[in-house]
């Protein structure tokens, strides 16, 4: 049952908010015209009476993770934090996967390694710029800056996961996996996912996740408590993202909402605030000093092993991280 009081209308308060900030003086926040257009290389949006939609891409497609992604994330996060006329946001990646891979297409199609990500001590001041900066930023924005209910979509494979996980809702579609790579890549988890992950699913099975590489699948991340519903594919997901949305502005206010948003964020707050500038420094300084390929093959090899693992998972086997890549097993209970 939805009840919903006998007050002015989210987009008429929305409106009023606008208005008052012109009247009082204060500098006006960006428009959602203006920064839907500046971040359109990396994000796809739309927006319906308060809802905000935006999708992660690289060309209309599945993200290469590198810089533009990197740097529009906290961009995104405080200029549409900022917007008064946002009242719930849903954030999700482009197409059946989330993320295609780490680097960049060239315009003839052949691959290339994302070189801002360098660790080449000639080029290590990237690691600030490029890394620090924009990552412990990323992580900050979406917790801090956004002051209104967020639901993440998780479609098909996702290694930074974090960027939908730290939502207040996160669905995912039936294909969705995941895998936790910085100790596999010689990385050490300290950019936000290793909160997010630990939280989550708990400290004893997020260490054995990162040590070993294990695939997480739909299944497993909503029986771990990971995401909350799973839906059939992207366009499934983002329909229910949506419907979900128009249920949170019919149920409470808009003063209510986003206060209600602060309480539940408070506990990541908290794990933000002590943990990400502190654990992203470690993991810069490993990186400078032990080399930290982010050209890696192994989210190419994850992806094969991601494959077996969903397809033991269908016959009710199970396939545990092995050096020699594992066999289906019976899962004892």
């Amino acid at each position: 049952m939805v009840i919903k009081a006998n007050y002015p209308s989210d987009h008429e308060r929305s409106k009023r908010t606008v208005e008052a900030e012109k009247f009082y003086g204060t500098v006006p926040h960006m428009p959602f015209e203006e920064y839907s257009e500046r971040l359109k290389h990396c994000f796809i949006m739309k927006r319906k009476n308060g809802i905000l939609e935006a999708r992660l891409h690289t060309n209309g497609g599945p993200v290469q993770w590198g810089a533009p992604e990197h740097q529009g994330l906290h961009y995104f996060f405080n200029w549409a934090g900022r917007d008064p006329e946002n009242e719930v946001i849903i954030f999700g990646g482009t197409g059946p996967d989330f993320f295609q891979g780490i680097g960049k297409t060239a315009p003839d199609g052949t691959w290339q390694p994302a070189t801002e990500f360098t660790s080449h001590p000639d080029e290590s001041w990237k690691m600030y710029d490029f890394q620090y900066y924009d990552g412990t930023n990323d992580i900050e924005g979406q917790i801090f800056d956004i002051e209104v209910p967020t639901i993440g979509v998780w479609c098909g494979a996702s290694f930074h996961s974090d960027l939908v996980l730290f939502n207040d809702i996160t669905l995912c579609t039936e294909d969705a996996w995941t895998t936790e790579m910085h100790f596999r890549t010689n990385m050490v988890p300290g950019d936000g996912v290793q909160i997010a992950w630990r939280e989550l699913m708990g400290r004893k099975r997020y260490a054995y996740a990162e040590l070993t590489g294990e695939i997480i699948t739909a299944r497993k991340a909503l029986a771990l408590g990971m995401v909350n519903e799973i839906c059939a594919d992207t366009d499934a997901a983002y329909g229910r993202a949506w419907e979900i949305a128009e249920l949170i502005m019919r149920t409470g206010t808009r003063t209510t909402r986003r206060i209600t948003t602060q309480i539940l964020r408070q506990k990541w707050k908290e794990d933000i605030a002590k943990e990400l500038r502190n654990a992203f420094s470690t993991e810069m300084f490993v990186t400078a000093t032990e080399h930290s390929p982010h050209e890696a093959d192994y989210w190419q090899r994850a992806k094969d092993e991601a494959a077996l693992v969903m397809a033991a998972e269908k016959k009710g086997k199970v396939i545990r991280p092995r050096i020699d890549g594992g066999q289906e097993e019976d899962e004892i209970k």
